[in-house]
């Protein structure tokens, strides 16, 4: 049998492919074009962490683990053929589906930034599903969505469907989406063609609408050679990252607006623990499955609070720099979130958020002069409210033309 994780270079894929390599004994194939690399890259960010090449990070894994069942697949997932090869010839049974430009800013940046977000990531998912259907129609796919698809309403966010009343009749209907950006717009998209998918075709699949995932490390990457990447720049990095790094840089935070937005957040750890119980307890044949995953519901003031206090422990004194909020969003809203379906099959956290920010901070200390170098990308560059903001243009065409569109893959 095999195991597909598909953006198996990312901040995710790479430990969950660590993960299922070392538990499992099926093969585990990875597969990505590495083009976030690039893209983070253009906006003058680059990981906090060192990781190496992919071939450098399987063979990491074979050196620790002492496993030889884990390998990398270079190619670009917007190929059709490619991907359709790629089933055809190893028949997955389950597909983890993570390969995406999973940033909100990024697709903000102006009209190509939208629709490279747009077309990469709808393409990449209709070509998996029309590649089951045709290769490996009964595989399950545990495709990574977001808790931002939803917004923030002022009901409780069920998992997938809810019930209402309307003309005195009682409806089951999806949870309504109110997507914050371009890529929450794709990933709406991606939402509705899996649930298509699953209606005409039976795709088995488990929809992943996940929180905000904070952390620099898990049980698996025990050591440097195993790094997953860090982001901590204004466009790739996460809000924790980015405290940290602004601390680090400039002894101060940013909080944006009225620092009162609410999200739903989970670690690394527990992250991955939720990925891997997914796939060893499938959807039904022919179900669609959703499950809301996060843990905790903070505001961005409330982390900035928690950076402070952990800062503070290393000699740190951080101001709070009051900016304008870069998205349009409420700036006063309640937030509640059901994620009742993780429970039901047997997950429970492990990790609380005290413990995991206070790695964060050490691992961004040990490699402080890489944030000092790259501190000028780590303030708000892009702002929903303008139709162009000035960063990465020409970048995008070159890597448009030089390997988004490229069908070349080679296996490591």
């Amino acid at each position: 049998m095999t195991v597909f994780v598909f953006g198996a270079d990312g901040y995710i894929g790479w430990p969950l492919s660590v993960r299922l390599a070392r538990e499992l004994d099926e093969e585990v194939i990875g597969v990505d074009n590495l083009v976030t690399r690039k893209l983070v890259e253009e906006v003058g960010g680059t990981t906090a962490l060192p990781i190496g090449l992919p071939e450098q990070r399987v063979q990491a894994f074979r050196k620790e683990y002492a496993k030889n069942n884990l390998k990398i697949i270079e190619g670009d997932l917007t190929d059709g053929d490619f991907v359709d090869d790629l089933v055809s010839k190893y028949r997955p049974e389950t597909v983890y589906h993570l390969a995406q430009q999973r940033s909100a800013p990024y697709s903000m940046i102006d009209r190509q930034h939208a629709a490279y977000t747009e077309v990469n990531n709808v393409l990449t998912n209709l070509n998996l599903l029309f590649a089951l259907k045709n290769h490996s129609p009964k595989a399950h796919v545990v495709k990574m969505g977001t808790m931002g698809e939803y917004g923030t309403p002022t009901y409780n966010i069920e998992e997938g469907w809810m019930n209402v009343k309307h003309g005195g009749k009682s409806h089951r209907i999806m949870v309504p989406r109110d997507p914050g950006s371009w890529y929450h717009v794709s990933k709406v998209f991606d939402t509705y063609n899996l649930i298509f998918a699953n209606k005409v075709w039976n795709i088995r699949a488990t929809d992943v609408q996940q929180g905000v995932v904070y952390g620099s490390r898990t049980e698996d990457l025990v050591n440097g050679a195993l790094n997953t990447r860090l982001d901590f720049d204004g466009v790739w990095g996460t809000v924790m990252n980015k405290y940290f790094a602004q601390i680090i840089a400039f002894n101060k935070m940013l909080i944006y607006g009225t620092g009162l937005m609410k999200r739903g957040f989970l670690s690394l750890q527990d992250s991955i623990d939720c990925l891997f119980m997914l796939g060893q307890k499938p959807a039904d044949e022919g179900e669609y499955r959703v499950v809301n995953q996060m843990e905790e519901i903070h505001s961005t003031m409330e982390l900035a609070k928690k950076a402070e206090r952990i800062a503070r422990k290393y000699g740190f004194n951080p101001e709070y720099e009051t900016v304008e909020d870069p998205r349009v969003e409420k700036q006063r809203h309640n937030y509640s979130v059901s994620h009742r379906v993780l429970r039901r099959l047997g997950f429970r956290p492990r990790y609380k958020m005290n413990h995991v920010l206070e790695q964060i901070m050490q691992d961004m200390l040990n490699n402080a002069e890489t944030i000092r170098t790259h501190a000028g990308a780590i303030r708000p560059a892009v702002y929903w409210n303008r139709a162009e903001n000035k960063i990465g243009r020409e970048y995008l065409r070159t890597i448009n033309e030089n390997a988004i569109r490229s069908s070349k893959s080679y296996i490591i």
